[in-house]
């Protein structure tokens, strides 16, 4: 089977009389029948994410579900090239990631993710 998953971008924008909008669809083939959910707490200190039997290559959609804190997550430990700020997600693609690091800045936090080989 083909286009497994459908990913689809939608944003718009309007300040200052600069508008513009755009939507982006895009149907990927899935090889692998594994997919990790879940919701972590993750803390200010590091901490690997639950990977269950999924290796993290392919797409991870992270959405950071805390009101007032941001999250750092990054592929090496002490490194980490994506910030969510509270309530923000974000869909990236993971390069044979080895692990996911994830670190809260203030307190606490809670994580959903989901990572879907391609």
């Amino acid at each position: 089977m083909a286009g497994e998953l459908t990913i689809r971008i939608q944003a718009s924008y309007s300040k200052n009389g600069a508008k513009w909008s755009r939507t982006i669809d895009k149907a990927v083939d899935v090889s692998g029948t594994a997919v990790q959910h879940a919701v972590q707490s993750v803390g200010t200190s590091e901490e690997t994410l639950a990977l269950g039997d999924v290796l993290p290559s392919g797409y991870a959609i992270f959405y950071n579900l805390d009101a007032a804190n941001y999250v750092e997550l990054g592929k090496a430990t002490g490194s980490y090239s994506l910030k969510l700020k509270a309530g923000e997600a974000a869909l990236v693609r993971l390069d044979s990631w080895p692990s996911i690091f994830a670190k809260a800045d203030t307190a606490a936090i809670d994580l959903e993710y989901w990572l879907l080989p391609d």
